[in-house]
This record gives C-alpha cells, sequence and structure tokens, in this order.
C-alpha cells in the first residue's frame, strides 16, 4: 500500500502542545519531526535534554529568540538559521511571532506528540536508515547562521541556501518575489527518502503523482490542491512532485531531509557550512539513492 502525502495547514487545526505565551504544532515524517511555534513576547520553550542536533527555523518578518544551550547563548533574529547542540535548551522569545523547529526520531516525546503519528506506526521500512554522520569538525555547539548575506538581489528566481548538520538537512530558500512559471517547473522523485516542504509565506500547490502498483483499488489520485500558509507537506519516497508558489504576495520555502543528503553534499560549495561538518567515509555505490526527474524519463515500451 502507498503511503500518502501528509498535508497541514496549521490554522486549521488545534496545536499539539499549548504553554505560556506558545502555542506549538507537531507534524512528523519517517526520521524527523517539524514544530512550528507561534509566540507572544516573554514565551519560554524549554527542552531537558535531546540526544542529537536540532534546528531553528527564524522566517522573514518573525520574531527575535534568545536560544541557550551548550552554555552559550545567541540572539536569533528573522531570515536565519540555528543549529541546537545535544542536550538541555531554551528559547525566548523576545517579540511575537512564528518560527520552526526540526528534531530528529532521536526525541521519541516529540515525535509521538505529532499530528500524523499513526501515519509511522509501520516504522516506515522504504526509507533509508537515518544515521548520524560525523561529529562536527569543532565539536557540538550553538551555530547561527543569518541568511541575508546568502541572499542575491539580482540572482536567480530560485536561490538555493543549504546546510546541514549530523542528522539533517534544510535548503531555506532565499524569499520568492515573482511566480515560477508553469513551463518551468521541475517534477521529480526520491527513490528512499522523504521530502518535508515547509512553507511560512505565500500561497503553495504541490503538485504529486503517486506511482501506479498492480491493484487498480490502491491507485491514488493526483493531488493539486492549494494550500495556504504557514502549512508543510511530507511527500513520501517515490512520489513524484513539484512545488509551485501561486498567490501574489513574497512567499517562502523550507525543503528539509533526514538524514542529510548525500547527492547535494558531493557537491562541492553546495551545502554552505560544508567545512563544519565531515562527511561519512562511503563509497560512491552505497550512497542513499536519490530518485530521478520526469524530465529524464524515456517513452513506455
Amino acid at each position: 500500500m502507498t503511503r500518502k502525502a501528509t498535508k497541514v495547514e496549521f490554522g486549521k487545526i488545534a496545536p499539539q502542545i499549548a504553554e505560556a505565551g506558545a502555542k506549538t504544532w507537531v507534524t512528523r515524517g519517517g526520521n524527523f519531526a517539524v514544530l512550528v511555534s507561534e509566540v507572544v513576547a516573554g514565551a519560554v520553550l524549554n527542552r531537558a535534554s535531546d540526544p542529537e542536533e536540532h534546528m531553528v527555523i527564524v522566517p522573514m518578518g518573525s520574531p527575535t529568540l534568545s536560544i541557550t544551550a551548550g552554555g552559550k547563548t545567541i540572539e536569533a533574529k528573522a531570515d536565519s538559521l540555528t543549529i541546537v547542540p545535544p542536550g538541555a535548551s531554551s528559547i525566548t522569545a523576545k517579540t511575537a511571532g512564528l518560527f520552526a523547529q526540526i528534531y530528529s526520531k532521536a526525541s521519541k516525546d516529540i515525535m509521538a506528540l505529532a499530528s500524523n503519528a499513526a501515519t509511522y506506526a509501520d516504522g516506515v521500512p522504504e526509507l533509508a536508515p537515518p544515521d548520524l554522520w560525523p561529529t562536527p569538525r569543532d565539536g557540538y555547539k550553538l551555530r547561527h547562521y543569518p541568511l541575508g548575506p546568502y541572499y542575491k538581489a539580482d540572482g536567480d528566481r530560485i536561490q538555493p541556501r543549504l546546510f546541514r548538520s549530523t542528522n539533517m538537512m534544510v535548503n531555506l530558500f532565499a524569499p520568492f518575489k515573482t511566480r515560477r512559471e508553469t513551463t518551468a517547473l521541475s517534477p521529480h522523485w526520491h527513490d528512499d527518502f522523504e521530502q518535508c516542504s515547509l512553507t511560512l509565506g505565500g500561497n503553495w500547490v504541490h503538485h504529486m503523482r503517486y506511482n501506479w502498483g498492480p491493484d487498480l483499488a490502491n491507485w491514488i489520485p493526483d493531488d493539486h490542491e492549494e494550500m495556504a500558509t504557514p502549512s508543510l507537506v511530507i511527500i513520501p519516497a517515490t512520489v513524484v512532485h513539484t512545488s509551485r508558489d501561486v498567490g501574489k504576495d513574497e512567499a517562502s520555502l523550507y525543503d528539509i531531509f533526514c538524514p542529510p543528503r548525500m547527492d547535494f553534499s558531493r557537491k562541492p560549495g553546495f551545502v554552505l557550512n560544508e567545512d563544519e561538518y565531515p562527511m561519512p567515509d562511503v563509497p560512491v555505490d552505497t550512497t542513499v539513492k536519490t530518485g530521478g526527474s520526469l524530465l529524464a524519463w524515456q517513452k513506455p515500451v
């Protein structure tokens, strides 16, 4: 039976965590969970201990956060990424707004809270194992990346800003100020890993086509539903997909993978913090499969 995509518009469902000054929605994939929090100034979110690194995304126009972990405190402003080391951590909202966190499946308490936890009750046998990559070259610590310096005002419409940790990878595309042409889409699939597309601005259509099996009764129709933001979609392995922003305003998109993608990591300079995180020493022919593009398909025989 094909696994169906998870689609969540956060304004349409109740939060899974309600704390003083904060509402948090939890959605999981096979190897990770995404938390989207709406906070007021002064809200505090604490974690007693996490076994692995996690990430904090502050989008454009969103709150300033004070993040403490490993004996250090940093200020995370709008349009930034922070990698938080294992152990205890705390986030204090200095202003109101929306931000996201990504945790690996090692944080079992978070995974259990997910609104779609039942989707993964089978253990997700189709996915590659989420093996940890090597320890950072200078050890675990808070790592903060303002994203503005990686934006080119006169650059291409699609500007990837890719970062990885020991357990995940995120592509924080620069804000989309113009719409994607319908003649320039990029339908593709991934053989043995999921993709989470988190959108915190604009309106989006995540076009998806499921592979057909031998039993017609199990076929899933193509999906072209428009989604408002903030929202996310978790796209299963083997599902053909491409995303298109369809609103009139500035749009944002963040693609999440767990574990990090080897194909992206092998492109010199493509991962912006590659100097901090060594790659595992594995032969090319034993890496995680990446899938392919519909543009490369031949006519069926």
